[in-house]
């Protein structure tokens, strides 16, 4: 290395020329291999699972079974069995499973969850819709929680943790299956994005 200007040695990354003074720009660092103009990927999309009711319907099979047992051993031999009766136990029969059913509907069409390099989103919405997003470089915590026959059907629910986002600092992905995966998903992307932030700014 030698000064531009009188052509002395100088020691490799120098700042001044001992013999003149005149000061020696750095070299050109070089780009960082991810940069934060990467193109952004999309990695998975969800959406609410019907196996996250098995504890409705399990609850609504329990009620069948009380009420077919009240029915046909202790009201259907007697003179209060009319059709008024009838039409009651019919009713408390299929109303929950009729609820239960647009409860999924309801949730499984109006709730969608993508997660790409750089973001998580959630839209929701039927006739109209709302998109919130929260950038993965600001999220803290992901963490999961089933229930019993969550557990067991392989589904539940994944909190993603983000005190700084203004707009969604926790957001709950709802229903989805294999939340386990998914929440280790989320970690990763979580932890390269800090990388390449973390290297960006070390350049």
């Amino acid at each position: 290395m030698s000064c531009p200007k009188c052509q002395a040695a100088l020691p490799e990354g120098s700042a001044f020329c001992n013999k003149c003074g005149l000061a020696i720009s750095s070299p050109a660092l070089p780009a960082p291999a991810a940069s934060a103009s990467e193109p952004e990927e999309e990695l998975w999309r969800g959406r609410f699972s019907a196996k996250a009711q098995a504890h409705l319907w399990f609850l609504w099979t329990l009620e069948v079974a009380a009420l077919f047992y009240l029915w046909y051993f202790q009201i259907h031999d007697t003179k209060r069995g009319d059709v008024v009766l009838r039409s009651i136990f019919a009713v408390l029969a299929l109303l929950p499973a009729v609820w239960i059913s647009w409860q999924l509907l309801v949730a499984k069409v109006a709730t969608r969850y993508r997660l790409t390099t750089h973001r998580l989103f959630k839209e929701s919405g039927i006739l109209s819709r709302a998109m919130n997003e929260i950038e993965l470089v600001r999220v803290d915590d992901v963490s999961v929680r089933q229930n019993l026959l969550q557990r067991i059907f392989n589904v539940g629910i994944v909190t993603v943790i983000a005190p700084t986002d203004q707009t969604e600092p926790r957001l709950e992905l709802v229903g989805i299956e294999n939340p386990i995966e998914v929440k280790e998903m989320i970690r990763g992307q979580v932890r390269k994005r800090r990388e390449r932030s973390l290297h960006v700014e070390n350049l």
